[in-house]
């Protein structure tokens, strides 16, 4: 009886009519290309000569010149040879000769279900893949080490022994205790003491929005209450992120200063978008009244111009007549720039702002932008939502 393999050449190698003839131009490209595999020294897969005995049953009637032929020869399938074999890679290690930091590498032969595992993952942090569909690298963390080993040991993955005690000894860690020392109450270092006493002495402030206020700024933890912020202030003070937006359509910029106020988030940063000086007149107006109308009048500090044509005058005038134009100094409780120059003394200073106040302008990719990083209240106010960048409310 025929085998196979050897019935495949004599079809592929029949000419009148060609196989091209007889059935899709899918199923005649694999046909011709387990031929060439057949013919070479490496011979097949197993999983190859389960795809050809698929194609010739399901075209076994196309092909009429061999319909016979393939029902005999497959009704107890044959082969010339032994399957090629394929070594199985599945091994995660750490790679340090390529990164200082290590990073972990996860390597396996080809396999679509394991690829999708990892790509519809959203849990694994800096994720990079490095061979089209075998091969990754992703941050070494100890999140990583738990979301890979969960994902991937069950599929038979060996992981290099290090990462085997590293998932034990997190997995023993109890998130309680680890949580314990990092809660306010519970911070006794002077170092951490001593910083929090320039912004009052928080470990017996009373008022809980500043408490979880400034758990971004020093990086404690506070108790979950589940309050849904109702006003403004409370919207920044439990924000989950340093950046957020405020809509002009819904707040006033008098809500963001009285908010500002009650959280103590002075000094202030405002920062002006490049464009426009009509608009850019109008953002002055409006931040005078505010300022006026939360008591502030002396150390305010307008460190751009505009020029000199119609609308740029009213704004220098403005300044001039309100005298914005007072010395930077560390007391300074508002310093307005525009978002691409950043004057060289503000760097040079010891003036830090407590928060930002981007008008008109998401601060994305700028001077101003990365200059604002140093702060974790970084306000956006517009009257739609940036597109990019922001999505905490």
């Amino acid at each position: 009886m025929i085998t196979v393999d050897d019935l495949l050449l004599k079809i592929v190698n029949f000419s009148t009519p060609t196989i091209e003839e007889k059935i899709t131009a899918r199923d005649a490209r694999v046909l011709r290309s387990l031929a060439s595999s057949i013919t070479a020294t490496f011979f097949i897969t197993e999983n190859q000569s389960r795809l050809l005995v698929k194609i010739l049953k399901e075209n076994r009637k196309k092909l009429e010149e061999f319909s016979e032929e393939i029902d005999l020869t497959l009704k107890d399938p044959s082969w010339s040879k032994s399957f090629r074999q394929i070594e199985q890679i599945r091994k995660v290690s750490v790679d340090y000769k390529q990164f200082e930091e290590g990073r972990l590498n996860i390597e396996f032969t080809f396999n679509s279900q394991i690829r999708k595992i990892l790509t519809d993952s959203k849990k694994i942090e800096g994720l990079v893949q490095v061979h089209p569909g075998k091969a990754y690298t992703a941050e070494y963390t100890e999140k990583n080490i738990i979301t890979i080993f969960e994902l991937l040991e069950p599929h038979e993955f060996v992981f290099d022994e290090p990462l085997y005690r590293h998932y034990d000894t997190i997995k023993s860690w109890s998130e309680n205790e680890v949580k314990k020392p990092l809660f306010l109450a519970n911070f006794t270092h002077t170092a951490f003491q001593r910083l929090t006493s320039e912004d009052g002495n928080l470990q017996h402030e009373t008022n809980e929005s500043i408490i979880t206020d400034r758990s971004n700024r020093f990086q404690y933890l506070v108790e979950k209450t589940g309050k849904n912020p109702e006003n403004l202030t409370d919207i920044m003070a439990y924000r989950e992120k340093s950046r957020i937006w405020v809509s002009s359509v819904m707040h006033s910029l008098d809500d963001i200063f009285e908010s500002l106020t009650n959280l103590r988030r002075f000094p202030l940063l405002v920062i002006f978008p490049n464009y426009d000086e009509k608009r850019a007149f109008q953002n002055l107006e409006n931040l005078s009244i505010s300022l006026e109308k939360s008591g502030i009048s002396d150390d305010v500090g307008i460190y751009f111009r505009m020029d000199n044509n119609e609308e740029g005058k009213k704004f220098n005038q403005l300044i001039s007549s309100k005298a914005y134009n007072h010395k930077l100094t560390k007391d300074t409780k508002v310093v307005a720039i525009q978002s691409g120059k950043i004057p060289k003394f503000l760097i040079k200073s010891a003036w830090q702002p407590m928060s930002v106040l981007s008008l008109d302008n998401n601060l994305r990719h700028n001077k101003a932008g990365v200059y604002s990083e140093c702060c974790d209240l970084v306000i956006t106010y517009s009257d739609a939502q940036p597109l990019v960048g922001i999505r905490h409310l």
